[in-house]
């Protein structure tokens, strides 16, 4: 599994393929194993044989005509690499999709009861499964997943599907889900010193919890231009559905998630925070890192994950897609006294209207709870029995969730909190 990885040149530039090499077609393999010679010595940074991150292999997917992908690959010259791109091309799936199994196939090559990928048998095969499922406890879901790379790699090597079948998942657990109390602190925590930083995840938790996103990879597609608003505030957010290969579903977002200077919106987030660390890696990108790269999947998704359980021990990133599903039928509920799950339906991009209907048993139990607006009380400063605002309150309630909160951020985070004067509502941000 060596045969592309001699020379690889760090930092180099972009390669542009000839017209001769552009126009080499079918399957032949020495002509694909020239072509990606060529374009992963000129580009490809990889720190050991098989790590290929998402961002070289879309490069390479890019440099690529889908008439120069073989139809089949032999498995002791081909690299992890060359699967991935097969997979791609020959099967459509995802770029996420193949770096997860990619993953998945490193973490089952190294076990101490090693798969191999370059003379797989099924014997093989078994001992490695049987190995995690008995011995290391390994769960059902986790077994599935090893089972989808193996079987990616099979049908990339034209080799007959084993018999093998993991064991059945349980049923999943009732979904345990923060009260609007607890989703406003997400808004409000402090995660970093870095302003940047911790700007960037409030906004992400902010907008996940109100649009519902299916986290992390729709975040991850986001684009400025998907993002159209007009000179009233009103617009659109085209979200592309990586779940159903890149369809995209069009949302009119109300103006606290699209366009409000007092609330952690889109235009907020575009106009003020986006630019102060964007450069030439940004492409069209909505979320950057700190250094102005673009989110990626695996990372945004443990960074979410481990900053969610500081404020909710029960945080799991996906729960703020079953949030907001609950929430927007509250909302229904509290607006027209029933629960209209075509409109939910539609916001989340169901497929089939039975999916979300299973959220109605949720909103159901949780209204009783909690029987006013979800989405409304999340965005909302919290009020005494007066109906007044207790700004001592709230300054010792953010001096809990962080007791290092500078003069600067303190009056930032009051007019998050909207705590202001009536009719006050600033121009952006305050950097």
């Amino acid at each position: 599994m060596n045969n592309i990885r001699q020379s690889l040149i760090n930092n180099s530039k972009h390669l542009d393929l000839t017209n001769s090499e552009k126009d080499l077609v079918g399957g032949r393999n020495q002509e694909w194993k020239d072509i990606l010679e060529k374009i992963c010595q000129k580009y490809i940074d990889y720190k050991n044989l098989y790590d290929v991150d998402m961002g070289e292999l879309r490069h390479v997917i890019n440099k690529i005509n889908r008439f120069d992908c073989p139809t089949r690959l032999s498995p002791k010259d081909s690299t992890f690499l060359d699967v991935g791109i097969w997979a791609y091309f020959q099967k459509r799936l995802s770029i996420s999709t193949i770096e997860k199994r990619l993953r998945y196939a490193r973490f089952m090559e190294n076990h101490v009861v090693p798969v191999s990928f370059t003379n797989p048998t099924y014997e093989n095969f078994r001992q490695h499964m049987d190995y995690r499922e008995e011995i290391e406890k390994a769960t059902p879901n986790a077994l599935k997943h090893e089972w989808k790379t193996m079987r990616m790699f099979l049908e990339a090597y034209a080799i007959p599907i084993w018999p093998y079948k993991p064991p059945y998942a349980p049923k999943p657990a009732q979904r345990i889900l923060p009260f609007p109390d607890t989703v406003r602190k997400f808004f409000i925590y402090k995660y970093s010193k870095d302003e940047y930083e911790n700007t960037l995840y409030q906004y992400l938790f902010y907008q996940c919890f109100m649009i519902g996103w299916r986290v992390p990879s729709e975040i991850c597609e986001m684009k400025t231009s998907d993002v159209i608003i007009d000179s009233n505030g009103r617009g659109t957010v085209t979200i592309t559905e990586t779940k159903k290969h890149k369809d995209r579903r069009v949302i009119l977002p109300e103006k606290h998630i699209l366009s409000s200077r007092s609330h952690k919106s889109l235009k907020n987030w575009i106009e003020v925070w986006r630019p102060k660390v964007e450069n030439s890696y940004s492409d069209d990108a909505l979320f950057l890192w700190p250094n102005g790269r673009p989110v990626t999947v695996r990372k945004l998704g443990q960074k979410l994950s481990k900053f969610g359980k500081k404020i909710w021990p029960h945080f799991r990133p996906y729960d703020t897609r079953h949030w907001c599903a609950v929430a927007r039928l509250i909302e229904s509920k509290v607006q027209d006294g029933h629960y209209d799950p075509y409109s939910v339906k539609n916001w989340l991009g169901h497929t089939n209207i039975k999916v979300t209907e299973t959220y109605i048993h949720y909103a159901e139990m949780y209204y009783k709870q909690f029987p006013k607006s979800w989405i409304h009380y999340a965005l909302r400063s919290h009020k005494n029995v007066s109906g007044k605002h207790k700004e001592k309150e709230e300054f010792e309630k953010i001096g809990q969730l962080s007791p290092q909160f500078s003069p600067v951020e303190w009056v930032w985070a009051r007019q998050d909190l909207n705590l202001r004067p009536s009719g006050y509502e600033p121009d952006a941000p305050p950097d």
